[in-house]
């Protein structure tokens, strides 16, 4: 699907995103999370997820990317939303998180869930909010 807005579209085409790979691993080099993820890590979680991607139109450059961890029944991880810098301030980020938290058929009555340190104020008017349960995490170096 696709769905263009101003000089922008976004799209979940999942065969054009892998294909896309390296220049998300790109992109996704900036983020603080994902500065020493290697291009074959950032490329098997392309290849096991649900992704979205944000190209401006005129270009076909990519300037934004998330993805969804899912079993498509009980749960989602949304993860790695990332928009280029150059980018921000022009309702990117909440344009990708609305499409897949609201308008994604495939995640509806699906619970997600988020890792972050910033941009709490996003999630949050999508519904995400800050979890106080207990919980425990295994990470690998």
């Amino acid at each position: 699907m696709l769905q263009y807005f101003d000089e922008f579209y976004m799209t979940d085409d999942q065969a054009l995103i892998r294909n896309k790979y390296h220049e998300i691993y790109e992109l996704l080099k900036k983020a603080y999370w994902a500065t020493e993820r290697s291009e074959l890590i950032t490329k098997r979680a392309i290849d096991n997820s649900l992704n979205f991607a944000v190209f401006e139109t005129i270009s076909e450059r990519l300037i934004g990317f998330a993805r969804v961890v899912t079993d498509y029944s009980t749960v989602y991880y949304l993860s790695d939303v990332y928009i280029d810098e150059e980018f921000r301030g022009r309702g990117l980020g909440k344009k990708i998180v609305a499409w897949i938290v609201l308008h994604e058929d495939r995640l509806a009555g699906v619970s997600g869930l988020l890792k972050t340190k910033d941009a709490m104020n996003l999630y949050e008017k999508y519904g995400f909010e800050e979890c106080k349960a207990v919980c425990m995490v295994r990470t690998t170096d």
